[in-house]
């Protein structure tokens, strides 16, 4: 993975200087507050940790529960086994045999400091009791603590709303990266909701929007047959608006692309004026262009064969 070097060198030639007896000196430069990607090869094992006790501890079988809980006792802390234990209380109590397999589909770093991390997953599950198997997706946010070489999980929240992170300071570097990550995060923010909402009244408007952050095939395929593509959204029937708060994490940086793991929700209004609440956790591909990040591509995750 290319770390930006020519991106970071013209942000240095701009950085702020201050000036010592007559002399302008550049800003001492200092790491950036949010190290997820800055080190593409710490955070993939942060990522890595985090998925091997993620798996552990949300599979669970009736069958082996000294095993269950000692992984548990290795891989949550005290709070945390609490919270998980709510969220297994019918797995726990269910009268049969009960297996549940759980395998993390995609996750990337939402912050990363050299002992904490919080993660956004997208978790595959798979149950089975009295021979019958049913399968789903979950997806979590993540605070880990690192304790020793180990990194144990100490929150959960399942289907998470985004919470603030505070802006990088300008700088070259590792500050430039960790900018550069931001301003995809911010992107991919905007691109959704513009992607992700839908008015049947505005057909020309919400085609207006789609068409203002795509880019390369998503944005041909929205031209293809422009008025074909109004008149599919003027019979929708339905308004889809993305809500506020979206959780994102940029899991993947290479030269002027980006990926970008987003779990939204989306309020949908039928005709009759019933809402309902939509979970949809996607990936956005992004390209940064010279007016900004647009989206090449949007992929809905899918459950694991």
């Amino acid at each position: 993975m290319r770390r930006w070097a020519g991106f970071a060198v013209l942000l240095a030639l701009a950085g702020c200087t201050t000036a010592v007896s007559g002399t302008a000196r550049p800003e001492p430069e200092s790491p950036p507050s949010n190290l997820a990607l800055v080190d593409p090869t710490r955070t993939a094992s942060v990522l890595t940790a985090v998925k091997t006790a993620t798996e552990t501890v949300f599979s669970y079988d009736s069958a082996a529960l000294p095993a269950y809980e000692k992984a548990a006792n290795e891989n949550l802390t005290p709070s945390a086994r609490d919270e998980l234990a709510k969220l297994f209380a019918e797995v726990r109590n269910s009268a049969e045999p009960i297996k549940l397999v759980t395998r993390v589909i995609v996750s990337a770093a939402v912050e990363q400091t050299p002992d904490k991390a919080r993660v956004l997953a997208v978790l595959d599950q798979s149950s089975t009791r009295a021979g019958a198997t049913s399968k789903g997706i979950a997806s979590v946010l993540l605070a880990t603590v690192r304790e020793g070489e180990r990194w144990r999980i100490g929150e959960i929240k399942v289907n998470p709303a985004g919470s603030p992170v505070a802006p990088e300071k300008p700088g070259a570097g590792d500050r430039a990266i960790a900018r550069v990550r931001d301003s995809a995060r911010d992107g991919a923010l905007r691109a959704a909701e513009a992607l992700l909402s839908l008015d049947p009244a505005d057909p020309e408007g919400s085609y207006a929007r789609y068409e203002s952050v795509s880019t390369g095939q998503l944005l041909t395929g929205f031209q293809k047959d422009k008025a074909a593509q109004i008149a599919r959204l003027r019979s929708a029937g339905t308004k889809s608006a993305m809500d506020p708060n979206a959780a994102a994490a940029v899991m993947e940086l290479v030269d002027d692309k980006a990926s970008v793991l987003l779990y939204a929700t989306t309020t949908v209004t039928d005709a009759s004026g019933q809402a309902t609440k939509k979970y949809l956790p996607v990936v956005l591909r992004l390209q940064n262009l010279p007016e900004g990040w647009k989206a090449a591509g949007i992929e809905t995750v899918q459950p694991l064969p």
